[in-house]
């Protein structure tokens, strides 16, 4: 009797915590939709807060939607309000803490709040969640020794070795932190540097430490020799142009990266992430143009590669040339179906140019690859919305045209006939 005394305790034990979980009616779902959907728009036309009023009223229906919580996070985030977007995002965590996303943009919070002590159990996470992506593991270690914590950094790296083995970027980074604990090299430490180490990645990893300390001038003299060594290396033509970066010689910067464009051996998606970052956030003009030019060259070598395929698109795009960048997007297309951006932009293009029916069908091809993603309902939602409007205008305008013509056949039936003499006639 005792035992099943203790078993209706912990059946009755459940109620209470069942009856605490806030339940969501069909009528109140299909107006959280309704509200998602605007903030979506709000937030893809940039208007900020009133894409936040919509995603808060969400929350006021159900406190509990992390989706929502992560999208104030993330609204927040892009307008700087760390601490909000902090909070935000730690809940939705909290509600979801398998949501790969989420934990991603509170790592990119850290790391620009500079809160190496919080960043590293959120790395715990990503490798939890995504245990087969080793730039998580090196992150992570990063975090450890920004934080001062050297020998768990090092701890780290073990444990990254065991999992994946050995590697040159792991030698290159435990040699980071042996060469980060001197507070930097002497004249006589570089030119025998130069003058013995014959390997092109020790040289540039060192010449990577020197410009972190600030030694610009011995970074590009190590560099130098790593290019004698290896002239088609396009790390060193990358490195090169971070230093000179650092010594704001720009012009310089864009012959350094042109250089490493044009070697077909320098991965394509490395390219974009470049050529992106150049991009965006950016007001300068003339930033924008060195990006194009990059971006330009990246296709004349990788003509075939869909994502610098669809940078170019995007280019397109940013300049005003729509059906330009619609032209190279469909191409993109044509040779895959896996970038979602593409999807995105070609549906935005056909909404702004008022090709309803096209954007009907792009975004139902594309809500069957990606069926979770929001705003494709959206785009659907609003060229069924424009198709209906210019059907019935069309309607309307063929009835009164109709109308008016037979208005004008009975006005002639109603003209007294009048017959004319034949000589007249």
């Amino acid at each position: 009797m005792r035992n099943s005394w203790f078993l209706l305790l912990l059946l009755f034990g459940e109620v209470p915590a069942f009856a605490q979980q806030q339940v969501v009616s069909v009528l109140d779902s299909n107006v959280i939709k309704t509200l998602f959907f605007a903030g979506l728009k709000d937030k893809m036309n940039e208007n900020y807060p009133k894409a936040l009023e919509s995603f808060n009223k969400v929350l006021i229906i159900d406190a509990n939607n992390a989706a929502a919580h992560y999208e104030i996070a993330t609204l927040n985030f892009r307008q700087n309000k760390l601490n909000e977007s902090e909070t935000a995002a730690i809940r939705a965590t909290v509600l979801d803490a398998n949501n790969l996303w989420y934990w991603k943009l509170l790592a990119e919070l850290y790391k620009r709040k500079g809160d190496m002590e919080d960043l590293v159990p959120v790395f715990d996470h990503l490798i939890r969640l995504a245990p087969e992506n080793d730039a998580y593991y090196f992150d992570r270690c990063n975090a450890l020794l920004l934080s001062g914590k050297v020998e768990e950094a090092l701890k780290g790296y073990d444990d990254l070795e065991k999992k994946f083995g050995a590697s040159d970027a792991l030698k290159q980074a435990r040699q980071r932190v042996s060469m980060e604990k001197k507070d930097g090299m002497g004249k006589q430490e570089v030119s025998k540097l130069i003058s013995e180490d014959e390997d092109v990645k020790s040289l540039l990893y060192a010449s990577s430490v020197l410009l972190e300390k600030g030694q610009h001038a011995d970074a590009l003299n190590v560099l130098k020799k790593a290019r004698s060594l290896d002239a088609d290396a396009f790390e060193v033509d990358l490195a090169i142009a971070d230093v000179y970066k650092g010594l704001k010689k720009y012009a310089e910067v864009q012959a350094a990266l042109m250089n490493a464009f044009e070697n077909p051996e320098m991965p394509a998606d490395q390219k974009v992430k470049i050529v992106m970052m150049m991009l965006n956030g950016t007001r300068s003009k003339q930033l924008a143009n060195e990006a194009t030019e990059l971006a330009k060259i990246a296709v004349k070598v990788h003509p075939d590669k869909p994502g610098v395929m669809a940078l170019y698109g995007d280019i397109l795009f940013r300049q005003g040339d729509l059906n330009g960048a619609l032209a190279q997007f469909n191409e993109v297309l044509k040779s895959t179906d896996q970038i979602y951006q593409v999807w995105e932009q070609v549906l935005n293009i056909h909404t702004t140019l008022g090709m309803h029916k096209e954007a009907i069908k792009v975004a139902d091809e594309a809500m069957s690859i990606y069926p979770n993603q929001a705003i494709l309902y959206y785009y659907m939602a609003l060229a069924l919305e424009n198709e209906v409007k210019l059907d019935l205008t069309l309607e309307i305008r063929f009835s009164f045209s109709a109308q008016t013509h037979d208005a004008g056949d009975r006005s002639e039936l109603s003209q007294p006939q009048i017959s004319l003499p034949e000589s007249l006639g």
